[in-house]
């Protein structure tokens, strides 16, 4: 099913007039990243605003009106063309009676006409701001707005990625108009358990009747049966609610002990549990939404948004009566997400959104290495690397994490010595100049930070670091670990022109054998090849102290006492 969106040129402006908000974006280029310039959202409900005649007032039109030229000033600010403005209307629109007037009304004050999305259209929509916004992705996905909830599924994978839409979905996919306001309305129109249950049973029926028309894939039914539950990424506000009240609550997933709350704030690639996702939707379900207003104080949980958890938690609820859910991911991807990614050319659906954020935000660096210098450090790296971590299906990920560590390697060698491994250790977390590459989940932020950390010596003095080290894991993190000073190393051995002349150097790190006692992380033998001729370079104690660290840490990668380490590290001297 094709969209019906005209094409624009870059930079351009996207307006999604959601039910519960308005968001507004400028798109710097049609890029794989889809590189935003420009974001806001103004808390204007046009679901919320419509009484039983479903009519937008005047009042809210006029401040619908005054926001859209408030855009349009700062479209024109940063060069975007007058007829590079797409508006995108949706539920609450859509179910308007004085739809086409409220409309017209927009295009006499801005000359913007309104892109009026079909169901149907919403719901590929939907799903093509969640393939925005990872790089992978396989299983159910549900978006949900303020006027309506859309179902589907999604794989995107190497079958898939070369294909004119980038991905595979439903032909079918089905929206429904249970959105968080409409499901909040509800609810308070009917308190009564007798009616609520019957409505809950309703919205399950409808929910079922979804997920056949949806016709789910062999495949993905195969990976629910093996996993005992579906994957499922959600998206849309009230969902991206509940994913922040689960970081603010470590108890949630078990951990009673932790005071500290989540380490990385940022909901795309945030990831749990269908366990974890459905004890919240139970403690939360039968709250008072004015009771909540007064006792949440959470990260990015508004007044409003907080009446709509109970709701939110109903809907969660009776999905759980349909399907088994093993993970859920959250996505930031939304409508303007979707839209962007539709107007993207088939070689850039391909790309990597990570890869290719991370590339072009290095290269926009005076710092930034050369393709040479790139090449080189890489190739060398790249080598010293088990190969099975390397392997598209290892869970750390290192075949696209490590082109995206390179890339940035060098980028703030040029700060104080006591600062370069803390800027290397946010770069890729909420606090950071990489927290809005889409992408990445959680771990891969994780591992990704403790690479660019121990690149420069792994001096951290903040107390998440060991929040980043247990959300990765031991294992994974002292892999991440070796590889980043390994890359200290080599940088060590050619300051400033890395990469370059290391085969001439004579110094070569590289994989010996490895014994097969864990799949995912078995124990690896390395060789430290040095080169037979004395160089100062290689030599000097500042370098070969490095090689010692390398060794140190090899020795403190084992985990239990019965266990031998994950590395050892073995030197060579070459013979002539």
């Amino acid at each position: 099913m094709p969209l019906t969106i005209p094409p624009v040129e870059a930079p351009f402006g996207v307006v999604d007039m959601g039910s519960n908000g308005i968001r507004f974006g400028i798109i710097h280029s049609l890029a794989r990243h889809l590189p935003v310039l420009y974001e806001e959202r103004a808390p204007i409900s046009l679901f919320d605003a419509q009484s039983s005649d479903k009519v937008i007032p005047e009042d809210v039109i006029d401040e619908v009106i005054t926001s859209f030229l408030r855009f349009k000033a700062i479209c024109d600010q940063a060069g975007v063309a007058p007829g590079n403005v797409r508006l995108i209307a949706t539920e609450a629109t859509r179910i308007a009676q004085n739809s086409a007037q409220f409309q017209d009304r927009i295009f006499q004050a801005t000359g913007w006409k309104t892109i009026l999305l079909r169901k149907e259209e919403e719901a590929l929509v939907s799903a093509m701001g969640i393939v925005g916004s990872f790089d992978q992705v396989r299983g159910l996905a549900l978006d949900l707005g303020g006027g309506s909830v859309e179902l589907n599924y999604l794989i995107r994978d190497s079958t898939t990625s070369n294909t004119e839409q980038g991905f595979s979905s439903s032909k079918n996919a089905v929206s429904l108009p249970y959105g968080a306001a409409a499901l909040k309305k509800f609810l308070i129109e009917h308190d009564d358990d007798e009616e609520r249950e019957q409505f809950a049973q309703k919205l399950i029926a409808e929910l079922t009747d979804a997920l056949e028309k949806v016709e789910v894939p062999d495949g993905i039914k195969a990976q629910s049966d093996a996993n005992d539950g579906h994957t499922i990424y959600l998206s849309g506000g009230g969902f991206r609610a509940l994913g922040y009240m689960c970081m603010a609550d470590s108890k949630l997933s078990g951990d009673e002990q932790s005071s500290r709350q989540y380490p990385v704030p940022i909901i795309n690639g945030y990831s749990i549990s269908g366990k974890t996702l459905k004890k919240l939707a139970k403690k939360y379900v039968d709250r008072a939404p004015e009771d909540l207003v007064k006792e949440l104080k959470v990260f990015r949980i508004s007044k409003r948004r907080a009446t709509m958890i109970p709701a939110c938690s109903f809907l969660v609820l009776a999905l759980f009566k349909v399907f088994k859910v093993r993970t859920v991911y959250f996505s930031e991807g939304g409508v303007r997400q979707g839209v962007c990614f539709s107007m993207l050319s088939l070689e850039e659906k391909s790309k990597d959104p990570a890869i290719e954020g991370i590339k072009q935000y290095a290269e926009a660096s005076r710092y930034a290495l050369s393709k040479d210098q790139f090449n080189g450090l890489y190739k060398k790296v790249m080598r010293a690397i088990p190969p099975f971590y390397l392997e598209p299906n290892h869970p750390l990920q290192l075949h696209r994490l490590l082109p995206c560590a390179v890339y940035l390697s060098n980028l703030f060698t040029h700060y104080p010595k006591e600062s370069r491994a803390t800027i290397g250790f946010y770069m890729p977390l909420a606090g950071g100049q990489l927290s809005n590459i889409p992408g990445l989940l959680h771990h891969h932020r994780a591992a990704l930070s403790l690479i660019l950390t121990h690149r420069q010596g792994g001096e951290v003095a903040d107390p998440i670091y060991k929040d980043i080290v247990n959300l990765l894991g031991s294992k994974a993190a002292a892999v991440c670990i070796y590889i980043g000073r390994v890359m200290e190393y080599y940088y060590a051995l050619s300051p400033l022109n890395p990469g370059i002349g290391l085969d001439e150097i004579g110094v070569d790190i590289f994989p010996a054998f490895r014994e097969y006692t864990d799949e995912e992380y078995p124990c690896s033998e390395i060789a430290v090849h040095m080169p037979s001729h004395s160089n100062p370079m290689v030599d000097a104690p500042s370098v070969s102290s490095l090689l010692d660290n390398i060794i140190k840490i090899a020795k403190q990668s084992s985990f239990k006492e019965e266990e031998p380490p994950l590395f050892s590290v073995s030197l060579i001297r070459k013979v002539d």
